[in-house]
């Protein structure tokens, strides 16, 4: 089987890698799945164990795949709690990223602001998913999210119900984030906020910007937080 298409001018192990990659996505290999060692992926894709084991690597160095002893090479599972956190930089006093309760609302496809399309590398006037996240902590708001997804065309056909819950699977589906680019500064709560965090006094809030992308750093998700950590969260820059 031959990975390589027209006028690719791709290295072959980042093909095969795509093809990794479009396994995971699609759930052929499912997650928590093992599979195949890297030669026997050669023999069936017809390639040297060299591309392999490098599009192995790819995949192993952003974390979408594991080598577990006495199990081989394992499809990492992103369902489990460590993994649907590994982009905050929100941690508890045990040093565990914390991600939160989630709720969205507001969910509508429309037009981002220039700033948000040019993150997103999207023209001005393609349609992006946008909405409103809310996250609390052992029932403490510390989170308030404005959210821009990249989506396919077709989201266009999607009725409301979709719409929402396309917002919750966010890139799944059609593709798989690894990586984030964040920035971090601080202001005084605003009126909002103190409504938001139920805040009685002038208090520090965060600003954070964060860029979700995938491992071709294809941006998939932006979004601007405001956050109140509070007395039992911290901010982690690692």
């Amino acid at each position: 089987m031959s990975l390589a298409k027209p006028f690719n001018t791709r290295p072959l192990y980042q093909q095969v890698a795509d093809e990794f990659i479009a396994r995971i996505v699609s759930r052929a290999w499912a997650p928590g799945q093992s599979i195949e060692n890297e030669a026997e992926i050669a023999r069936s894709l017809g390639i040297s164990l060299g591309t392999a084991r490098k599009a192995f690597d790819i995949l192993t160095e952003h974390k979408l795949l594991e080598r577990q002893q006495g199990k081989g090479t394992v499809v990492t599972d992103f369902t489990t709690g460590k993994m649907r956190s590994r982009f905050s930089n929100i941690v508890d006093r045990s040093g565990e990223r914390v991600s939160g309760e989630v709720e969205i609302g507001g969910v509508q496809l429309g037009v981002a602001p220039a700033d948000a399309a040019d993150l997103l590398q999207v023209n001005a006037r393609t349609p992006v998913l946008q909405f409103e996240r809310r996250r609390t902590h052992f029932g403490r708001p510390f989170m308030t999210e404005e959210v821009f997804l990249r989506v396919d065309a077709g989201a266009r056909d999607l009725s409301q119900g979709e719409l929402e819950q396309l917002a919750f699977a966010r890139w799944s589906g059609h593709d798989l984030a690894t990586h984030k680019r964040e920035s971090v500064s601080a202001e005084s709560a605003t009126a909002a906020d103190k409504r938001n965090f139920k805040l009685k006094e002038d208090t520090a809030i965060l600003k954070l910007r964060r860029l979700i992308c995938s491992y071709q750093d294809r941006p998939l998700e932006l979004r601007f937080a405001r956050v109140h950590l509070g007395s039992d969260l911290f901010y982690a820059s690692a």
